[in-house]
C-alpha cells in the first residue's frame, strides 16, 4: 500500500441530513411514511440519532476528528410545519447551530432539499404540482434570508434523480409510487426549474446584503454503469438509463437547459447555473442483458457473485476505481470545481470502512494529479442514521450510535479519518496501524 498525499488547501469533512439524524419532527412527510410501516422493521424517524437535542455534542465530536467543513440539510417541516406557517423556534435552531460550526472553525454547506419536506406539501402532490417550483422558492428565501449571514454555501437539491427514481419508479420513498413514469419525468422537471430558480435567488439576496463570495451547487448521484458482456440491447439500455438517471439533469441544473421529454430551451435563458459540482458516488453497477432496453429504466444489477470482501452491509459493490471515471467524466465536460458531497459504506463491524476511506482517497490523489480540479471530500455519514426505508440496520457512521442510550463512540475508521483531515496524507505509519 502507497502513502496518500493530498493538497494542504483540500478539504476533509462530513455529511448528513436532517430528517436522518435529528428526531423529533412530526410535520416531516417520512414521520407520516414510518406512521404507515413503510420503513423497514416499522421504524421511525422520530427518534434518528437526536441529533436535535445533542448539536453541541456532535460538533465537539466533529472537532475532535479535525473537520474542517460539515455538510448539514435544513429541514423544510422545521421551517414552514404549515403551509405559509414560519416556525421561529426551527429558524432559530439552525442559526444557533451554524454558529456553533463557524465557531468551532467547521465551514458548513447546507443543503436546502434531501429527500424530505413537509407533510402539507407531500399532500399537494410535492414536486408533481406545479406549484412546487414557487413553494420551493418562497422556502428558499425565507432560509437564506435568515441563515445568509451566517452561511455563503448552498447545495440546493440533493440527488434529484434518485429521489425521483424512489419516489415515482421503486415506490422506496412518498408517495410510493410504481413504475409511473410520467410523475417521474414531471417532478424531475420541476426539481431542475426550482433549483434554476433558487441558484438565482440566493445570489441576489445574499448580494442585496453585500456579500460577494456566494457559491450554489447541487448534490447528484453518480452511479457508475457498466455493461456485463458484449451485448448491444444492453449498451442500448445503458445509455438509456444514463441519459434519464444522469444527463437530463445535469443539462438542466447545470446548463439550465431542459432537453426530452422535459420540455425544450432554456426557461430562465442559457448561463451555468451552478459554482461548484456536488458528486454523491457510492458504487458501480452492472447491467445484466435481460435488461429491457425498451424501458427507460431496466432492473441494474451485479451479475456475478462477488467476494464478500468487495461488498459492503447492503449488497452494494465497493469499487472505487468508479469514483475517478464519474468525476473525471463530468468535469471534463463542464470544467466546474467537483466537492464530494458524498461518499461512504454501510459497515456494521467497522471492518472494511478503513480500506474505502484509504482506497477512495487515493482516486482523488489521482483526479488531482490529472488536472481535476477537486476541492473537497464529504465522508458519508458523520452518524449511524436513519436509511431512510432501510431503517436503522445500515450503519454509515465515523461515529457509531447506541440507538438505545444514544450514547456516541468515534469508531476505528473515524480515528483515521480524523488524522487524516489533521495531515491532509495517509503515511505509511498510518497504514501500519490502520489497514
Amino acid at each position: 500500500m502507497k502513502a496518500v498525499k493530498l493538497p494542504e488547501d483540500f478539504l476533509l469533512g462530513s455529511a448528513t441530513a436532517a430528517t436522518q439524524i435529528e428526531g423529533g419532527d412530526k410535520f416531516s412527510n417520512w414521520y407520516q411514511w414510518s406512521l404507515e410501516g413503510k420503513i423497514a422493521n416499522n421504524e421511525s424517524s422520530i427518534i434518528a440519532a437526536d441529533h436535535y437535542n445533542r448539536v453541541e455534542e456532535d460538533i465537539a465530536l466533529m472537532k475532535e476528528m479535525n473537520h474542517e467543513i460539515y455538510r448539514m440539510s435544513i429541514e423544510w417541516s422545521r421551517i414552514e410545519p404549515k403551509e405559509g406557517v414560519w416556525a421561529q423556534e426551527g429558524i432559530e435552531h439552525y442559526q444557533n447551530e451554524i454558529t456553533s460550526l463557524v465557531e468551532a472553525g467547521i465551514k458548513p454547506l447546507i443543503t436546502l432539499h434531501h429527500f424530505s419536506h413537509p407533510q402539507w406539501f407531500e399532500e399537494k402532490g410535492q414536486w408533481t404540482n406545479n406549484q412546487s417550483v414557487s413553494y420551493f422558492k418562497r422556502f428558499t428565501k425565507k432560509v437564506v434570508s435568515s441563515l445568509g449571514h451566517l452561511v455563503n454555501e448552498y447545495c440546493t437539491i440533493n440527488e434529484p434523480n434518485v429521489f425521483a427514481m424512489d419516489s415515482f419508479i421503486d415506490g422506496k420513498y412518498p408517495p410510493g409510487k410504481n413504475d409511473d413514469i410520467s410523475s417521474y419525468f414531471k417532478a424531475s422537471k420541476n426539481l431542475i426549474l426550482a433549483h434554476l430558480e433558487a441558484y438565482r435567488m440566493i445570489h441576489s439576496i445574499r448580494k442585496r446584503m453585500g456579500y460577494q463570495d456566494t457559491q450554489v451547487g447541487i448534490a447528484i448521484h453518480l452511479a457508475y454503469f457498466e455493461v456485463s458482456g458484449n451485448k448491444l440491447l444492453t449498451e442500448f439500455s445503458k445509455k438509456l438509463m444514463d441519459y434519464s438517471f444522469h444527463q437530463m439533469f445535469l443539462r438542466g441544473m447545470i446548463e439550465g437547459r431542459l432537453s426530452f421529454p422535459l420540455g425544450r430551451g432554456y426557461p430562465l435563458g442559457e448561463g451555468i447555473y451552478c459554482d461548484f459540482i456536488g458528486v454523491n458516488y457510492y458504487s458501480r453497477h452492472l447491467m445484466h442483458s435481460s435488461n429491457n432496453p425498451a424501458m427507460l429504466f431496466g432492473e441494474v444489477r451485479v451479475e456475478e457473485a462477488l467476494a464478500e470482501d468487495k461488498l459492503n452491509d447492503l449488497g452494494w459493490e465497493i469499487y472505487p476505481q468508479g469514483l475517478y471515471k464519474v468525476a473525471k467524466k463530468v468535469y471534463d465536460k463542464y470544467k466546474l470545481p467537483i466537492y464530494i458531497t458524498e461518499n461512504g459504506i454501510p459497515d456494521a463491524k467497522d471492518t472494511k470502512r478503513v480500506k474505502f476511506i484509504y482506497e477512495h482517497l487515493q482516486e482523488i490523489e489521482k483526479l488531482l494529479s490529472h488536472g481535476v480540479d477537486i476541492r473537497r471530500y464529504y465522508y458519508w455519514s458523520l452518524l449511524d442514521n436513519l436509511e431512510w426505508n432501510d431503517g436503522y440496520a445500515p450503519r454509515f457512521g465515523l461515529i457509531e450510535v447506541n440507538y438505545h442510550s444514544l450514547e456516541r463512540t468515534i469508531r476505528k475508521s473515524g480515528r483515521f479519518y480524523g488524522e487524516i483531515c489533521k495531515s491532509k496524507e495517509v503515511t505509511k505509519e498510518m497504514i501500519e496501524k490502520y489497514l
